[in-house]
């Protein structure tokens, strides 16, 4: 298997400081099993963040995130896609204005913030929807990237949660236009032979905001190429029909709900045996993969899609969180792949989603 079919770069190896501290038990803490915190200490929680904190991350620029409110002026809408568009940029530092209560930080969960979540999502969209005249006047890609931007302003502002967030946004953005661009590539050498959709496949809905992130990346690419050169259709994966039920609101909010399939799986059953029942029957296999699941199940699902054939050459994997949870078994399976010349490997460091003093990653 393949996982890339790119030119080879150095592998960027970043060994993490070990935190200060691990996690205390709190009887809100509902999504615990994503992460491992079992080398950790015994006593964190939310230690070292403060109200407007400000950290530094590798190649990318956040800025600061301001409150939102009614809009009053016809280039609000505006105003709030440039702001999308510019909260990462190519080159400098990460700056996180976070406003929120200390006590709601990183890995601290509520119980009901996902419906909470959703009530602020609509109310931007109401916000947005008034200066542009109308819902209709306001495309699935500004929807998206509306919608992607309030939840970050809930987060930095009320209650920390798991999305990706902006910063990670970018690189995984970034990736799967790579993807896009080598499989039109490819299509376009298959004469006589009909174009196939783009197959991309995320582990790990949750609310799907980073669905939204590969679904708006794949629309722009519709309209770089043309709907006749390139098409997708996105598979995401969840363990919780909760969950499922906002990420498809959220889809509906964004315009999106036609792009995205989503999936509950059984834990019992393997993730190639049940991706199988839905993907296309003339599906060449995953073009882009985005492991964003319960952590200690990256290496053995993406080893059950090796072996199932799902993933092959010329596949894109990206995987998240690989340095805040030392998935060193996944990294080291990418090695040893890599040193065969079969794949190739590349980790980029940032801060962990929506924190100013816990480092992370990206591996793709």
């Amino acid at each position: 298997m393949t996982v890339f079919d790119t030119k080879t770069w150095d592998t960027i190896v970043i060994v993490p400081p070990k935190p200060d501290a691990s996690l205390s038990q709190h009887e809100d803490f509902s999504y615990l099993h994503l992460y491992n915190f079992d080398d950790l200490d015994a006593n964190y929680c939310n230690s070292g963040e403060t109200r407007g904190s400000v950290g530094t991350a590798k190649t990318c620029s956040v800025s600061s995130i301001g409150s939102s409110g009614s809009s009053s002026s016809s280039e609000d809408l505006a105003y709030l896609l440039d702001k999308a568009d510019d909260a990462v940029t190519e080159n400098g530092t990460a700056s996180y204005l976070i406003t929120r209560d200390p006590r709601n930080g990183a890995f601290t969960f509520s119980v009901n913030a996902e419906y909470d979540l959703l009530l602020h999502i609509q109310r931007s969209l109401d916000d947005a929807f008034r200066s542009s005249g109308s819902a209709a006047s306001v495309s699935d890609i500004e929807s998206s990237k509306i919608i992607m931007k309030s939840i970050d302003e809930y987060c930095l502002k009320k209650q920390w949660m798991y999305h990706v967030g902006m910063e990670k946004s970018h690189f995984i953005s970034k990736f799967l236009e790579r993807s896009i661009d080598a499989f039109v590539e490819r299509n376009d050498r298959r004469d006589g032979i009909a174009n196939k959709k783009f197959v991309c496949v995320e582990l790990g809905t949750y609310c799907g905001y980073s669905a939204l992130v590969l679904a708006s990346t794949l629309r722009q690419a519709v309209l770089k190429y043309g709907k006749d050169a390139f098409d997708f259709h996105i598979y995401t994966t969840e363990v919780s029909s909760k969950l499922l039920n906002v990420a498809m609101s959220i889809f509906r909010l964004a315009k999106m709900k036609n792009y995205v399939s989503t999936i509950l799986v059984q834990e019992c059953d393997p993730l190639s045996t049940t991706l199988k029942k839905h993907l296309p029957d003339d599906s060449d296999g995953i073009d882009f993969l985005l492991l964003d699941h319960a952590k200690p199940m990256y290496l053995p699902d993406l080893m059950d899609l090796e072996s199932a054939r799902l993933l092959r050459k010329h596949s894109f994997v990206a995987a998240d969180n690989v340095i805040f949870n030392r998935l060193d078994g996944y990294r080291n399976h990418m090695k040893r792949w890599e040193a065969e010349g079969f794949v190739e490997t590349n980790l980029e460091e940032m801060n962990l989603e929506y924190s100013n003093n816990l480092k992370d990653g990206i591996g793709d």
